[in-house]
């Protein structure tokens, strides 16, 4: 599954869920960005990688007290590994755009992303090997006769985008991801 099937099914959820949503006044926007530095591996011919997929991943929610004229964006990375559990989540500041983790005034905003991000679960990535004279491109599902999947880790990295503006809202963007050794 790649990550554009992955947005292609999450987008039309996220339309219903935005709606759902529009009479909050306070909100939480989420895009899964490309890490920074991200080391990218190729796949051999008789290979295809297949993109974790979530099977639980719950929006955080406004932190209950949590004070915030505009908007705090908050920049997450954290591994998948190869069961699909969710591990090594830690926020930064590798753009300028992002908020200060260290910063006391985010705090409430990095304890509610980072707890939510350990609840999340995936169908965890993986590297399909074809037998000899099998076209990958003919098994996307990598289900063939003789077709062997590796699981695999995967760094992904999010941006979390708190508001207190009226109708708050939340959304998720597909823009990139790398596996932790990763695969291209």
């Amino acid at each position: 599954m790649t990550a554009r099937h992955v947005a292609c099914c999450i987008l039309p959820c996220l339309t219903v869920a935005l709606m759902a949503c529009s009479h909050r006044t306070a909100g939480v926007q989420r895009a899964m960005v490309l890490p920074p530095m991200a080391q990218a591996h190729s796949v051999e011919s008789n290979q295809r990688f297949l993109m974790a997929a979530p099977i639980h991943d719950p929006d955080p929610t406004f932190p209950a007290g949590a004070r915030l004229d505009g908007e705090l964006r908050l920049c997450v990375g954290f591994v998948v590994d190869a069961e699909g559990a969710v591990r090594d989540v830690a926020a930064d500041r590798a753009e300028q755009a992002c908020a200060d983790p260290a910063d006391p005034a985010a705090r409430p905003f990095v304890d509610a992303v980072t707890t939510m991000l350990r609840s999340w679960r995936y169908f965890g990535a993986g590297v399909c090997t074809f037998p000899a004279g099998t076209d990958p491109e003919h098994d996307p599902g990598c289900e063939g006769a003789g077709v062997a999947v590796d699981a695999v880790p995967i760094r992904l990295r999010y941006t979390f985008t708190f508001s207190s503006e009226r109708g708050g809202r939340v959304s998720r963007n597909t823009a990139g991801s790398t596996p932790a050794g990763s695969v291209r």
